[in-house]
């Protein structure tokens, strides 16, 4: 059965290696420069202070996706808190069905416990994330570019 928690990274960190690699070499571009080393310390710093948080799907005990996205005041508009997407993985066994749409909402449900009224998401072009927020009434409101200098 597939369970959608809220937990605490450091719960989680020693569980999320498998994962975080299968990510890691699935989405990320640029190999050759970018190396996956997370800065465990830093997400804890902010976790401890109220502003990153970690939503999991599990099947049983396992762990088979997750969700973080930092979660702050905007600094433009003081009176709106935004929860910023920083990953979203689940494994490719478990994409078919409804077991992603279900992380998302839950994501939704508890950001909005938390005091978040906009979730913001990040996507490859070419993954099928973008048609599946389209879905849930999300809009492309900006695109990110990138160049390595």
């Amino acid at each position: 059965m597939i369970t959608y928690r809220k937990e605490f990274l450091c719960e989680v960190v020693n569980q999320v290696d498998a994962l975080l690699k299968l990510h890691y070499e699935e989405l990320t571009r640029n190999k050759e420069r970018v190396k996956l080393d997370p800065i465990w310390t830093e997400y804890a710093s902010l976790e401890m202070m109220g502003r990153f948080h970690v939503f999991t799907a599990r099947d049983g005990d396992d762990l088979i996706g997750y969700a973080a996205f930092f979660v702050t005041k905007h600094l433009h508009y003081a009176d709106l808190c935004t929860a910023m997407n920083d990953v979203l993985f689940l494994h490719p066994d478990h994409r078919l069905g409804m077991t992603g749409i279900r992380l998302l909402k839950f994501c939704e449900a508890e950001l909005k416990k938390l005091g978040a009224h906009k979730v913001c998401w990040h996507a490859k072009l070419d993954t099928s994330l973008i048609p599946i927020l389209h879905r849930l009434g999300y809009a492309t409101e900006e695109v990110a570019l990138g160049k390595f200098i």
